[in-house]
């Protein structure tokens, strides 16, 4: 081909290579081209693998049937494959006897004595190298070698595109991914927040009625079975608050190597004698803040799955790293805010799982079990906890080759505190004096409580049982009817709200109180979470909190707990 005629159809490449023509057709059209213009025996583009460890024969010319495609080199020490990936460019000739390597079976069967090479530069590593062989003594020429650099930056090109299109492709995916998961999300959590207020009527009528039943009474068992659909349903509903990030958590500073020996036994007798359980934690681990009895979860969840996936026994590992993430890891989906993380990884060696079920392990109700063997929860849960500790979490799984799930967690900046048992006091009579008036004056009789709850049903059945346990109970519907309510008691000891209500929820109300009633001890109750009342810092400014649905048991509890504190109460902060 003459020079004029090269040019033009190197030129042609070119348009195409800026085009949306697949690579793979322009690899093939590039080495015929090559053939061609060079006149050569072969041509060949070998493409470097992501590790680098390979170099294989993607596109070619001139070799014999199922070469192309399958074979490949590698680019070890003293190979053929890392001397040709070592310069940009290279004539070579005596390729069989050349000292620097060993000539690749594959090129001594089709009787190759000399080359012309290019390597094709990305960003940071080569993407390959384009190649050019004779079988007879005739070198190409330098000529030849200017054509084949032309003809490696227009491939170099056409490839660098396709991985940028593949890239955007995949953020698109992932951006996908995360706004479904989002959108599951708040649908979940609203769910959630109205099942929770039927729950809690259904939870607590049953257990007024369970109390007045003997047990010989014949309802009793009918009794008893409604209790445990309503126990279901409530689990079912925390299960959905954790995967949506709308529970409420109770963060602490944690090491979380304590985390794992606290639950170490509890998972061996969960996993069965079959299945083998190491750890392998690591030394001077740092610190985070979770919630202990949520990280516990997530452990007894995937402990559960891992149990799941090897049916006929195998090993179970848990095991705890510091580690510094960079913006964008290798290999990894996501972009993660670069810094010090503590890692926690669970890998067992069961059945793993293709890529469709990887894709969508984390989707609530998604389950490969049978129907009425799991409810597809119990890894939604464990994406919720970890998401809303501020943490990522990643699976790696392949068919038949086990699943391994790391969770980050973002180091804690305060540090540990040594746990210190308090010192045993001595009471003495003046001081047993005063804590039997303190009892005296928050005995129930003389406690006065304003319960404030828009629901009906869960406002009549906590009034009912209050009042039950002799409480003074006073009611409202809602903020604005609980204030006029409120200045005609002159005492007032505690207040009961509900976080969301309409025209004013708990968190103003109890402001509202807290300047005339300084002294008013507040529980929040709601069947929402952190989405609703996390910004106000009620927990942390010195309010109690109960998630619905509870036990009257619980509240009962909460109530003698709260009135029996002598710390000050303080106005909730945060907008209102």
């Amino acid at each position: 081909m003459n020079p004029a005629r090269a040019l033009q159809t190197v030129a042609d490449l070119g348009a195409r290579a800026l085009s949306s023509t697949p690579v793979g057709d322009l690899l093939d059209a590039g080495m015929r081209l090559a053939r061609e213009v060079t006149q050569s025996d072969h041509a060949v583009f070998f493409e470097r693998s992501p590790g680098g460890d390979a170099l294989l024969m993607r596109a070619g010319i001139g070799w014999r049937p199922g070469i192309v495609g399958r074979v490949s080199l590698s680019t070890g020490q003293g190979s053929f494959g890392r001397y040709i990936l070592q310069q940009p460019t290279r004539i070579v000739d005596a390729l069989p006897s050349h000292p620097e390597f060993g000539l690749p079976a594959v090129l001594r069967e089709h009787n190759v004595e000399s080359m012309a090479c290019v390597r094709l530069d990305g960003i940071g590593h080569p993407l390959g190298v384009v190649a050019v062989f004779n079988v007879n003594d005739g070198l190409p020429s330098t000529e030849h070698l200017t054509f084949l650099e032309a003809l490696g930056n227009i491939l170099a090109t056409a490839i660098l595109r396709q991985v940028t299109e593949e890239g955007l492709l995949q953020s698109q995916i992932r951006l996908q991914s995360v706004q479904k998961m989002e959108a599951i999300g708040r649908l979940a959590g609203g769910i959630a927040h109205d099942f929770n207020n039927l729950v809690q009527a259904i939870g607590g009528y049953t257990e007024i009625l369970l109390r007045q039943l003997r047990e010989d009474d014949p309802l009793r068992r009918n009794a008893e079975e409604i209790k445990k659909a309503g126990d279901r349903a409530a689990a079912l509903t925390r299960q959905l608050l954790a995967f949506s990030r709308q529970q409420v958590l109770q963060p602490s500073l944690l090491d979380v190597n304590h985390i794992v020996h606290h639950v170490e036994q509890l998972l061996a007798r969960l996993i069965g004698e079959d299945v083998e359980l190491r750890t392998y934690l690591s030394d001077d681990l740092w610190p985070v803040k979770a919630d202990a009895a949520q990280l516990e979860q997530v452990l007894m969840n995937l402990a559960v799955n891992a149990r799941d996936a090897m049916k006929d026994g195998g090993l179970l590992t848990i095991e705890t790293a510091n580690v510094e993430l960079t913006r964008s890891v290798d290999g990894e989906p996501f972009v993660v805010v670069a810094g010090p993380y503590v890692l926690l990884a669970v890998t067992d060696t069961g059945t793993g799982m293709n890529a469709e079920t990887k894709a969508r392990a984390f989707e609530p109700f998604f389950t490969t079990k049978p129907p009425g063997q799991g409810t597809g929860l119990g890894l939604s849960m464990v994406y919720g906890i970890v998401k809303q500790s501020g943490g990522y979490i990643w699976v790696d799984s392949e068919l038949g080759a086990g699943t391994r799930i790391r969770i980050y967690l973002p180091r804690a900046d305060e540090m540990l505190l040594p746990l210190e048992l308090p010192a045993e006091v001595e009471v003495t009579p003046s001081a047993a004096a005063a804590l039997a008036e303190a009892a005296d004056r928050h005995a129930p009789s003389s406690c006065s409580l304003l319960l404030v709850e828009d629901e009906d049903g869960v406002r009549e059945l906590i009034h009912e049982w209050l009042s039950a346990h002799d409480y003074v109970v006073h009611a409202a519907e809602d903020g604005q009817h609980a204030l006029q309510v409120a200045e005609g008691i002159e005492q007032l000891d505690l207040l009961i709200a509900d976080v969301v209500m309409p025209t004013m929820g708990g968190p103003a109300l109890a402001k509202r109180l807290l300047q005339a009633r300084p002294d008013l001890k507040v529980i929040f109750v709601s069947g929402y979470a952190d989405e609703a009342i996390g910004d106000r810092r009620m927990l942390e400014d010195g309010a109690s909190f109960l998630q619905k649905p509870f036990t009257l048991e619980e509240l009962l509890k909460k109530v003698r707990a709260v009135l029996d504190d002598r710390r000050p109460s303080r106005a909730p902060g945060g907008p209102h």
